[in-house]
């Protein structure tokens, strides 16, 4: 993938999720949720180890935040796994950016691969948003920026932190990821996806394989 990604649609699925299930929704990246119980990691190499059989692009990894005193521990899964790229939760600021490439740097090297082949897609919560011209430059790593919604995507909430996202991405040099949506109605959801195309984004995160299909039309 290059600095800028060319990625529609992200899947994130369950550690335990079936693999052929999940390759036949053709999302463009499947990312392996390990924000849940640390118990559900271990399904993750199994998953791997499916999807290396059928995929030739690895699967990325979804990370717990920082806050969370577990993000270590999870990286080192991701690598160990073969991650192409991993999506950091909860990111509170350029530094929590920084300090993940440090960590990949760690993993990389214990796991024998060659430092900085695995990027970073970062997914700013409120604090992040409202730092988000601080994410330029800050780590050759990261390819794209994001954000983790939680508002109505028409408040003037989700308006502002939209918009600081795409810019901020933009100045980065990275690409823009809206945020989930819940799963409602067809032509609601297809509405919110053409609307993040036309501010700029250039792929949405998802967790329903029926939501697939409509982002990577749309976008």
């Amino acid at each position: 993938m290059a600095k800028s990604l060319k990625i529609r649609s992200w899947l994130v699925v369950e550690p335990s999720a079936d693999a052929a299930t999940v390759h036949s929704a053709q999302a463009d990246v499947t990312v392996l949720d390990l924000t849940g119980a640390a118990e559900s990691w271990n399904a993750a190499v199994d998953f791997c180890r499916a999807w290396a059989g059928i995929s030739p692009v690895p699967p990325a990894f979804l990370l717990p935040a920082f806050f969370s005193a577990r993000t270590d521990a999870a990286v080192e899964i991701a690598v160990r796994c073969g991650a192409g790229s991993v999506v950091l939760t909860g990111v509170r600021g350029s530094g929590e950016v920084q300090r993940l490439d440090m960590a990949l740097r760690v993993a990389e090297i214990r796991a024998g691969q060659v430092p900085g082949k695995t990027r970073i897609i970062a997914l700013a919560d409120a604090a992040g948003v409202l730092s988000a011209s601080a994410f330029e430059r800050c780590s050759a790593r990261l390819t794209a920026l994001g954000w983790e919604g939680g508002y109505g995507h028409l408040s003037d909430t989700a308006r502002f932190a939209a918009a600081a996202i795409v810019l901020a991405a933009s100045a980065a040099g990275a690409a823009a990821i809206d945020a989930m949506s819940a799963e409602g109605d067809e032509a609601t959801f297809r509405t919110e996806c053409q609307r993040a195309k036309a501010n700029g984004f250039s792929g949405k995160l998802c967790r329903s394989v029926r939501q697939i299909p409509i982002i990577n039309q749309v976008f």
